[in-house]
């Protein structure tokens, strides 16, 4: 809603000014309106030119911001996949050394 107002927002403040100087400066009428609707037309177009570029940099932001959150996501599951295996490879060495333990009580024996 924001981006489609801008483009009118800008046309109508340039309108604007372009109207109160034109009154002030008590130039005829009929000059007044031509230069009011050139004004228009030509603020109307840069409001669409600042439009496209204003959506196509929060497009690529939006994109980018989307990445970041699937590598950081990515990382973190690297990470516990990490973690995972140091708690089952320390789980396998626990029962490695209760079996060493267990045998060399049985050959005490």
């Amino acid at each position: 809603m924001k981006d489609k107002m801008l483009a009118v927002i800008i046309m109508l403040f340039a309108g604007t000014v372009i109207a109160f100087t034109c009154l002030f400066n008590d130039i005829p009428l009929v000059t007044s309106v031509l230069y009011v609707a050139a004004t228009l037309l030509i603020f109307y177009i840069i409001g669409l030119i600042i439009n496209r570029i204003i959506t196509k940099i929060n497009t690529e932001a939006e994109a980018r911001a989307k990445e970041l959150k699937k590598q950081q996501k990515e990382a973190e599951e690297a990470k516990e996949r990490e973690e995972k295996l140091k708690q089952e490879e320390s789980e396998t060495v626990e029962e490695e050394e209760a079996e060493e333990e267990t045998a060399e009580e049985t050959e005490e024996k």
